[in-house]
């Protein structure tokens, strides 16, 4: 309760505390690791390597394994992780995809070769394409048309405040395809937690007028994350409807 307390005081800190607390991460988790007996790798992260004619794919496990060896917020993240991983390889195949943007990674994105966008700039951060520093619910974003074959964002659009619907139109417009997770029905100390009882019906009004073509458990349990996948997104459809506030 106490912590709980104490993030609600700080979180309109957050934005001079993030940076703050991106350049102390490494020392910190370097602790946590050796506390656990763990000696973490040296060195940074690196960009993975694509096979010649390959321009995007999923993170395999031994490639997830080596980061979470060095970094604890990982840890516990591959089960959902990897049913994106899978659902990425599987569109990437059937629709021959070549490009892809990833919004808001930790440290790097689960799709190797990807473009990142986040709101502010990250220097741990590791990806093979290019980072965009935006705010997802500033719109339009600084993307044409179509640019990106699929758009993947994992445990991000809770934190969209209520733009999310905004920011899910600028997918449809930039991207063919889509994979989004989300903490579905969590129960939280604090109700004003961003993922504080986010129910399946308040994350398919995020994504109106579209519906997703299937949808998949991350991982169940208390703390279930659920993947809306979608196929063919039809930024024509948007257009013809008005903006949601």
């Amino acid at each position: 309760m106490i912590l709980q307390r104490l993030k609600q005081l700080l979180w309109p800190l957050r934005p001079v505390l993030l940076p703050i607390w991106r350049r102390c991460r490494p020392f910190v988790q370097s602790v946590q690791l050796r506390r656990q007996g763990i000696t973490p790798p040296a060195g940074p992260l690196v960009p993975l390597e694509l096979k010649p004619g390959e321009a995007v794919r999923p993170l395999t496990k031994n490639e997830f394994e080596a980061v979470a060896s060095r970094y604890p917020y990982y840890k516990s993240r591959w089960g959902y992780m990897s049913v994106a991983c899978r659902i990425a390889g599987e569109l990437i195949e059937r629709y021959d995809l070549q490009s892809a943007l990833e919004l808001g990674p930790h440290l790097r994105p689960v799709i190797v070769g990807a473009d990142v966008m986040d709101r502010s700039a990250n220097t741990e951060l590791r990806s093979e394409g290019q980072v965009i520093i935006h705010d997802a619910t500033d719109a339009p974003w600084p993307i044409a048309d179509g640019q990106y074959g699929l758009f993947v964002g994992l445990q991000v659009f809770e934190h969209l405040s209520t733009l999310q619907n905004v920011a899910f139109r600028e997918v449809c417009r930039v991207a063919r395809h889509a994979i989004i997770s989300l903490p579905i029905d969590w129960e939280m100390d604090d109700p004003k937690n961003v993922h504080h009882r986010i129910s399946h019906e308040k994350a398919l009004s995020w994504f109106e007028p579209m519906t997703p073509t299937r949808i998949e458990v991350g991982n169940g349990g208390p703390k279930k994350r659920m993947i809306y996948v979608f196929e063919n997104l039809d930024a024509e459809r948007i257009r013809d409807i008005s903006p949601m506030n």
